[in-house]
C-alpha cells in the first residue's frame, strides 16, 4: 500500500535492502529501486528486470569498510562486511549481466564516503562487471530515469539542462578518469569549478 500510495503521488520509492528476504519483499511490493542488494536472488533479478526496478548498489560502501574499517569501527561491523563483501560484488555482477537498470548511489556521508568520493563508485561498478559505459550511464541517465527527471537531466540533448564534466582522459577507456581532481564541472551549462 505504501508503494501504491507513493506512486499515486508521483513519488519514487527506494528500499534500503541487503538481505534476500528484504530485497524480495521490496521488489514484490513494486519499489522503484533497491539500494544495496547484497543478496539479491536470481528470481528477484528476473522480476526486477521485468518490472523495470533499478538497483543502486553502493558498492563503495562495502569496499571502504572492508579496506579501511579495521580499528576504525566496531569489530563486529568490520568483520561482517569482510565476510560479505565478495558476495556483494558477485550478486551485483549477476544483476549487471542480467541487464537490470542501474542508478548510482554511494551511501555518501557514512564511513569513509564523503560526497566528493562519489566518482569512486564508477570504478567499483566496473570491478563488479559493468562496462565503463554501463557505469557512466548509471551515474547519468540511469539515475535521472529513476528519479523521473530524465526529460530534463541525465544526457546532453537539446532542451535538457547541460550538466557535464570536462576531463583530461576518456572515461569510456578508463572510468577512473572521472576521479580527476581538477576536472571542470558545469551545471546548467555554466562552469562551477
Amino acid at each position: 500500500m505504501a508503494v501504491a500510495e507513493a506512486h499515486s503521488k508521483h513519488m519514487t520509492v527506494c528500499a534500503h535492502a541487503e538481505g534476500r528476504l528484504g530485497i524480495h519483499y521490496a521488489v514484490v511490493a513494486g519499489v522503484d529501486s533497491v539500494e544495496h542488494g547484497f543478496y539479491v536472488s536470481d528470481d528477484d533479478i528476473e522480476l526486477m528486470k521485468q518490472q523495470g526496478t533499478f538497483l543502486s548498489p553502493t558498492l563503495i560502501a562495502g569496499h571502504q569498510i572492508a579496506v579501511y574499517g579495521k580499528g576504525k569501527m566496531t569489530d563486529f561491523s568490520y568483520q561482517k562486511m569482510c565476510q560479505h563483501v565478495d558476495a556483494f560484488y558477485a550478486h551485483v555482477g549477476k544483476v549487471i549481466k542480467a541487464g537490470v537498470k542501474l542508478a548510482l548511489g554511494t551511501d555518501a556521508g557514512t564511513f569513509m564516503k564523503p560526497l566528493e568520493s562519489t566518482a569512486k563508485e564508477l570504478t567499483e561498478l566496473v570491478r563488479a562487471g559493468a562496462s565503463n559505459y554501463q557505469a557512466l550511464h548509471a551515474a547519468g541517465l540511469g539515475s535521472a530515469e529513476l528519479l523521473q527527471i530524465d526529460d530534463e537531466y541525465g544526457s546532453l540533448e537539446e532542451g535538457k539542462y547541460a550538466d557535464f564534466l570536462v576531463l583530461k582522459d576518456n572515461p569510456l577507456r578508463d572510468v577512473a578518469a572521472v576521479e580527476q581532481a581538477d576536472k571542470q564541472v558545469y551545471q546548467h551549462g555554466v562552469r562551477k569549478f
